[in-house]
């Protein structure tokens, strides 16, 4: 074979491999994410809470309909206002196969950590409920409605201790502040009990260890439902609609409401790609019928927010809580 002959091989070789090449590479690029490897969903909270039930219902759904090809893994990281399990979740930046569900908690422990707003570190997924609190006392206690509770703090502010999850200055510290501010108590002196999730708190205060609670409804059902607890009040708009011979705070005489929500994001540095299959996964799970039966059980309700929307949405929340904190004198 002569030189010319062996370099036109070569040539003709080298034209090929990277047509194979390119085509290759643009199948790639036409070829939608998928997660490829089994993907946790990193819970701020104990077992038992409402944020630990969202996400195993959501385990649920997506495992029971193959929407992943994949497991999805609940992993529960307390601690910290649920700040530890962001920080977890950031040392898998740009890991598309981690993921976080957050409640509205976590905002208020930014705010008192001295921080802006924390969905800034992350990558917004979805919102996906809106969720419930209702306050509690034992069944042995002398106090039966919301209105003995605020008499008993405009005479002693520091003779009663309340339980709660996840954080300090969340919406049912903020609650127990406003109701506390009603009778002219000084909120700063309440004396609070922080847990780790709300099934926590219900055992504190079944058990005769705290005053009263604030808790989800779903939370405090275990107790509630054996008799070791009685549920005072809501902290809704409206009456809860499977319990409703609880009355809200503003139908005895205190305009208190706590709003919740619980979201979903990804570690910091995924791509717009990654993200929207996320979003496309769990706005499909919470649109079917077991995530409604989750939601009525719960006395929750769906509310979808996606990624594109969720940030502004999240900025006006951070900005109402921290002047409501600020108001209360919780945070300078």
């Amino acid at each position: 074979m002569t030189i010319t002959a062996l370099s036109m091989q070569n040539l003709l070789s080298i034209v090929i491999a990277a047509a194979v090449t390119t085509i290759a590479t643009a199948h790639a690029a036409d070829t939608p994410w998928r997660p490829r490897k089994a993907v946790e969903l990193v819970i701020g909270a104990q077992a038992g809470g409402a944020n630990d039930r969202m996400g195993r219902v959501l385990q649920k759904i997506l495992t029971d309909s193959n929407a992943l090809a994949v497991p999805i893994n609940v992993i529960n990281k307390p601690g910290q206002g649920q700040a530890l399990s962001v920080a977890y979740l950031n040392t898998h930046a740009g890991d598309p196969h981690y993921l976080v569900v957050l409640g509205s908690s976590w905002v208020t422990s930014a705010i008192h950590a001295g921080g802006g707003p924390p969905h800034r570190d992350l990558t917004p997924i979805i919102k996906a409920f809106d969720g419930d609190l209702v306050m509690y006392v034992n069944t042995a206690s002398p106090m039966r409605t919301v209105k003995d509770l605020a008499t008993g703090l405009a005479k002693d502010v520091g003779g009663h201790s309340f339980a709660f999850s996840t954080s300090a200055g969340n919406s049912s510290h903020i609650a127990l502040a406003e109701l506390a501010r009603m009778v002219g108590a000084d909120a700063r002196k309440l004396k609070v009990v922080v847990n780790a999730s709300g099934s926590i708190t219900a055992t504190q205060v079944a058990g005769g260890h705290v005053s009263a609670g604030i808790s989800s409804s779903g939370s405090a059902h275990a107790m509630s439902s054996t008799g070791k607890l009685r549920l005072i009040g809501a902290l809704q708009a409206q009456r809860l609609p499977l319990l409703p011979d609880v009355p809200t705070l503003r139908e005895q005489g205190f305009d208190v409401v706590a709003p919740t929500w619980f979201t979903i994001f990804g570690p910091r540095g995924i791509t717009p790609a990654q993200a929207a299959y996320w979003e496309a996964v769990f706005t499909k799970a919470m649109r079917g019928a077991e995530a409604k039966k989750f939601a009525d059980t719960n006395n929750w309700s769906i509310d979808l927010i996606g990624a594109k929307d969720l940030p502004a949405v999240l900025d006006k929340e951070y900005a109402r809580l921290r002047k409501t904190l600020a108001e209360l004198g919780m945070v300078q």
